[in-house]
């Protein structure tokens, strides 16, 4: 792998336009450390609306561009070219822009899930283990909160004993108190309710894809058979917008796994429960600076994020604890530390979620899908 040395990252954009909200939030938090310049872009499939946006965010005007492959081209051939290009356009066109850019050798900040679905992952993923010269990050952002990361190493360390059960949720609610009709669907949803933009499945490639991913990143293990019962909106509306799961995890430990954007009052409902022969831990998203950690034998403690026994989660604080942090921190922490990694040719442990995270979590969708068909247990392959 090349290292970048003694300047700030070039990173370049595609996806994240004037109304995209997930844009914004990768524009503010690639700039959190002062380790990348946003130079390079193409926003929307309008050129003009494109290059429009792109300057009115300081970038010259040669370099908004109308399309991903134009960009990818120009940058390549510039010497003061981009060195990481950050994705956050429709699930079904990651792994197509990815792989462009991974053949003019130039870094992959992609936002999730990593692709469309699991024939389109394996290619990506063959694509980036092939080139040595590239590397590959993807914004599951709640595994860089400081508790969740700590939680991770409190698993590692034996303080839960062997893992046994593990139970996550993430629920919202798409159609904010609405009901849904073959006549609003499209408005409510918009591209999400098109399976070529949205991928193998709604409600599991947007927000199931992060819950799975929390349960494997913290627990350290993987999943092996499933179970699943995805719900779809109508007969008419034929979008998943609900998946329970039960799972069975390589290590003999039980899941129970549920997803959902149209659960009536689910606001942004993230929680993650891990029990082992020894206690529990619990994190939830509305409450990120504590992580329960319940002993079988014992009271219960609270920790708190940059506190004195949280030591690990003082690494990826900005703020003294008693001081919340959240979802743009998160955000930075993956960009700050893909940072460091094209920067340090010392060998480190790094935290962030990559391609190997990626293919597991398109595993798992997949083979959702295929048990909720054959309504039986399947294997995850």
């Amino acid at each position: 792998m090349r290292l970048i040395k003694g300047k700030k990252i070039q990173l370049g954009l595609v996806g994240g336009g004037p109304k995209s909200w997930i844009g914004h939030v990768h524009r503010i938090s690639s700039r959190f450390d002062n380790q990348y310049e946003i130079v390079a872009g193409v926003f929307s499939r309008n050129s003009q609306l494109s290059k429009r946006f792109g300057q009115s965010l300081g970038i010259l005007k040669e370099r908004c561009y109308s399309n991903f492959r134009e960009m990818a081209e120009r940058e390549a051939e510039r010497k003061d070219g981009i060195n990481v290009v950050a994705i956050m356009t429709p699930p079904s066109s990651h792994q197509i822009i990815a792989e462009k850019f991974i053949d003019k050798n130039i870094h992959v900040i992609s936002d999730k899930p990593f692709a469309g679905n699991l024939a389109q992952a394996k290619k990506l993923f063959k694509k980036i283990k092939s080139n040595k010269k590239i590397k590959y990050a993807l914004t599951h952002n709640y595994s860089a909160y400081p508790m969740v990361r700590e939680a991770k190493v409190l698993v590692e360390k034996g303080k839960i004993g062997k893992v046994e059960y593990i139970n996550v949720e993430y629920v919202q609610d798409w159609s904010d108190g609405e009901n849904i009709s073959q006549k609003n669907a499209k408005k409510k949803f918009k591209w999400k309710i098109d399976k070529n933009i949205v991928g193998a499945s709604a409600v599991l490639n947007e927000i199931g894809s992060h819950a799975y991913h929390m349960a494997t990143y913290i627990s350290g293990l993987k999943g092996e058979t499933i179970f699943a019962d995805i719900k779809q909106v109508s007969n008419k509306v034929k979008m998943d917008n609900n998946a329970q799961v039960m799972i069975n995890f390589n290590n003999g430990a039980k899941g129970m796994f549920w997803t959902s954007v149209m659960a009536r009052g689910g606001v942004y409902g993230l929680r993650i429960r891990i029990f082992g022969t020894k206690g529990s831990l619990e994190w939830v998203q509305n409450d990120p600076n504590y992580l329960k950690l319940n002993p079988s034998n014992g009271s219960v403690k609270f920790i708190e994020r940059g506190f004195f026994n949280a030591e690990l989660s003082k690494k990826f604080s900005r703020l003294k604890f008693g001081h919340p942090e959240g979802y743009l921190d998160a955000f930075a922490n993956i960009y700050r530390e893909f940072a460091a990694c094209l920067k340090n040719n010392v060998k480190k442990r790094y935290f962030y979620p990559n391609e190997d995270e990626g293919l597991e979590t398109a595993k798992f969708i997949e083979a959702c899908k295929v048990s909720n068909r054959k309504k039986r247990w399947v294997k995850i392959k």
